[in-house]
């Protein structure tokens, strides 16, 4: 199953490339470590081949180190700021959740963005469930949240604050990681017993539980942050944690040394629709997985939603500064020291969720030309659905669509 969905992914991936940015080659060359490399308390997954060339490796670790740090970091860019788009004097305030490491890097990098745009923004730690992201706009908290929007799609109990937080983007999904004491053998043996979830309210709370009860799992939920769910799960209190970002966390990755908890599989099944089958193995959550082995799971989800910003309001307006620089400075998010999870956002991936008014007519002015063959390719993607898996169709797509941008045989 997962050989087509990689290549149906790689021509998502190429669609986006070519499709939205005119077949632009930009993308960088990224090397993934081959052991667990922390700095800052998160983890480095990614350096850049060109940081080797004549270099040591201790020396380019050292350096994909300290270029994560620098796009962590609220200092001012050494380079002058680019002129933005469209200015603001306003102090734009990203809420993120702490406990999911993957999240804080990606809010860290929009809110950098937009300082090298000229603009004013810093990130907040808070929950980003609905329910805190609609306490967030009643109270008038901030403009933008990083957030998962399983729930927020799926759910009729929030259809109103949809229509009132539009999406500035689609993020990446981030898979959920479910770690056990030795003795949970799988994920259908924690009926009943006690399972963190996180904070009440926070990021891993509402998408966690949607998981289980589609997967048919009652356990008795906890909630506690991540640093005392992991103590808890190595005294025996608990028999499992449920996890966004583990695989970049550095508490979970220390805790995995014990030896005494592993990852536990969550097989995909027709219930869980609004998610997307995800891999991991032991590069990702090193001493939970086998070498060599891989656990499936799922991946949540996540959006930039813009907090109480509908359609024609003026919060809609004042945000549309911040978006910009998300839109015009996305290829600059791609480089070495960013996230490689912005390699699998999709700035113009259609969405059921009404998008901010910004983002609405940046991506209709940038839409290319009409392609005939492209559009060919798209309606035969469409039309063959589910078949893609047992007929092999998806090998024939991509190789269409590389033919059809002149890049094929």
């Amino acid at each position: 199953m997962y050989a087509w969905k990689k290549r149906l992914t790689a021509v998502a991936f190429f669609v986006a490339t070519f499709g939205l940015c005119g077949g632009r080659a930009w993308a960088e060359t990224m090397i993934r470590y081959d052991h667990p490399v922390f700095h800052n308390g998160h983890r480095v997954l990614f350096h850049g081949a060109w940081r080797t060339h004549g270099r040591g490796h201790a020396q380019a670790s050292a350096e994909a180190a300290d270029a994560k740090s620098d796009a962590r970091s609220d200092a001012k860019p050494e380079a002058k700021p680019a002129a933005p788009a469209l200015s603001s004097t306003h102090e734009f305030i990203v809420l993120v959740d702490p406990d999911d490491a993957t999240s804080l890097r990606m809010a860290t990098e929009l809110v950098n963005s937009a300082k090298a745009s000229g603009l004013k923004a810093r990130a907040w730690a808070g929950n980003t469930s609905p329910d805190a992201i609609a306490k967030f706009a009643a109270t008038d908290g901030g403009d933008f949240a990083v957030a998962p929007i399983d729930v927020l799609a799926a759910g009729p109990k929030y259809a109103n604050l949809r229509a009132k937080s539009p999406l500035v983007a689609r993020l990446a999904s981030e898979p959920l990681a479910v770690i056990a004491n030795a003795n949970v053998a799988d994920v259908e043996h924690l009926e009943g017993r006690p399972v963190a979830f996180g904070e009440a309210g926070g990021v891993v709370d509402a998408t966690g539980e949607s998981v289980f009860a589609k997967i048919g799992v009652t356990p008795k939920v906890v909630h506690m942050g991540l640093t005392p769910a992991l103590a808890a799960l190595a005294s025996g209190q608990i028999d499992a944690i449920v996890v966004l970002g583990g695989d970049e966390s550095r508490a979970v990755n220390d805790a995995a040394k014990s030896g005494k908890m592993h990852a536990l599989a969550i097989p995909w099944r027709d219930t869980l629709t609004g998610y997307s089958p995800e891999r991991l193995t032991a590069r990702d959550l090193p001493g939970l997985i086998p070498e060599g082995g891989a656990v499936e799971t799922v991946g949540a989800p996540f959006g930039l939603i813009a907090v109480d910003a509908a359609d024609g309001s003026s919060r809609a307006a004042q945000d549309a500064p911040f978006a910009s620089a998300l839109f015009e400075r996305h290829q600059t998010l791609l480089g070495t020291a960013a996230d490689p999870k912005w390699r699998e956002v999709n700035l113009a991936a259609e969405t059921d969720w009404p998008l901010l008014d910004y983002s609405r007519d940046w991506i209709a002015k940038h839409r290319p030309a009409a392609d005939p063959a492209l559009d060919a390719f798209r309606e035969t993607a469409r039309s063959a659905g589910d078949d893609a898996a047992s007929s092999g169709i998806a090998d024939k797509l991509y190789a269409d669509l590389l033919r059809a941008k002149g890049v094929g045989p």
